[in-house]
């Protein structure tokens, strides 16, 4: 049973679970969100796929009956106390995997530290993320082996598009000059909307297309929209032409990665923790991001480290948007450097199945 609670953690599950199918295993994908398990299902419709229980015992002990899991695999943090303590009653080992801990996190933890060591016994490897995210869970369980494994979400097999088949199927110009910002939170909308007048002088043919990380979003957006040239995906008459693209259904994210000129990573200009900025790096784009990116910080600091990622804030945007506009080699750069880190970390996908089969055995 994998534990995926919601897109983000299907994400970064998606090249281990098809890896583990591969090698036969049959696998039950658990999600917390409703959207975490639309995707699971648009990527794996051939599993079995169910929504996570409420954490009560009576109900965990229940899905340990029905699925008799023989390991379960929790994607990132997901700290349930009910679901480890019914996993311990049944006998059924857990494993880790992309882990990742904050600080924050850790503090409040350690608060429960004795309590989760002893409902948590059937914990039998955690893999961290990163060596700070390693120390962390050694502080938190003590007794359980911790290995720096790498992060999962390096480890991506997306689709290859025709770039040029897509545009013409959105009425997008082979000259116009496309920005996607992926995973739009609340006030994000707004911002990129203030500054719109200003890089639309500067770029003629600028189109932008938003994706809200939430789609229960969409009428709220519509609303902020309305006034504009807009055009929702689910209703596109690409004739009709439109300066903004509103991506109402999910699947369609990557689509948009693949056809930008340059990518602006949601959830990072107010503190919503950041997405992952590694999908536009797979197509090799130039990427912005915020300063609020807690979620993903070992990913950025690794693209930053590179020189692949533009670290902005909400002052500074318009000036990194119109910089990049005008540089077509840095953008180029930025995404050759981008795909560079990604092919370089892959290998925290064989480090996670070596360690999965070792608590198999």
């Amino acid at each position: 049973m994998i534990h995926a609670a919601s897109v983000g953690e299907v994400n970064a599950a998606a090249a281990l679970i098809r890896e583990l199918l591969q090698e036969g295993y049959p696998i039950h994908i658990n999600t917390v969100t409703v959207t975490g398990r639309a995707l699971a299902r648009s990527i794996f419709p051939q599993l079995s796929i169910s929504l996570a229980p409420v954490d009560v015992l009576h109900l965990r002990q229940r899905q340990m009956r029905i699925l008799q899991p023989r390991l379960i695999l929790i994607v990132e943090t997901e700290i349930w106390p009910n679901m480890l303590y019914a996993a311990t009653k049944a006998a059924i080992p857990i494993v880790f995997v992309n882990a990742r801990l904050s600080e924050k996190s850790l503090k409040n933890y350690l608060k429960i530290a004795p309590l989760l060591q002893m409902i948590g016994s059937s914990i039998k490897a955690i893999m961290a993320q990163s060596a700070e995210d390693k120390m962390r869970f050694e502080k938190l369980f003590t007794r359980v082996p911790v290995t720096h494994a790498g992060n999962l979400k390096f480890c991506l097999s997306l689709p290859d598009f025709d770039e040029s088949t897509i545009k013409a199927d959105l009425g997008i110009r082979e000259d116009d000059f496309v920005i996607s910002w992926g995973s739009s939170r609340p006030g994000e909308e707004e911002l990129i909307l203030g500054i719109l007048a200003e890089p639309k002088r500067s770029i003629p043919a600028l189109k932008v297309i938003l994706a809200p990380r939430h789609p229960k979003r969409i009428p709220e957006l519509e609303k902020l929209l309305s006034g504009t040239n807009y055009q929702k995906l689910s209703k596109l008459d690409p004739q009709r032409g439109w300066n903004i693209l509103l991506i109402d259904t999910l699947g369609h994210l990557t689509k948009a990665y693949a056809i930008s000129d340059l990518v602006i990573v949601g959830g990072s200009f107010y503190d919503f923790g950041g997405h992952n900025p590694l999908e536009p790096a797979y197509y090799s784009k130039a990427i912005i991001i915020g300063e609020y990116y807690s979620s993903c910080q070992d990913s950025v600091r690794i693209l930053a480290a590179a020189n692949a990622i533009i670290i902005s804030d909400k002052d500074s945007l318009l000036e990194d948007i119109l910089a990049l506009a005008a540089n077509r080699p840095q953008r180029e750069d930025l995404g050759r450097k981008a795909k560079i880190v990604l092919t370089e970390n892959a290998h925290a996908l064989n480090v996670h199945v070596r360690g999965i089969k070792q608590c198999l055995n």
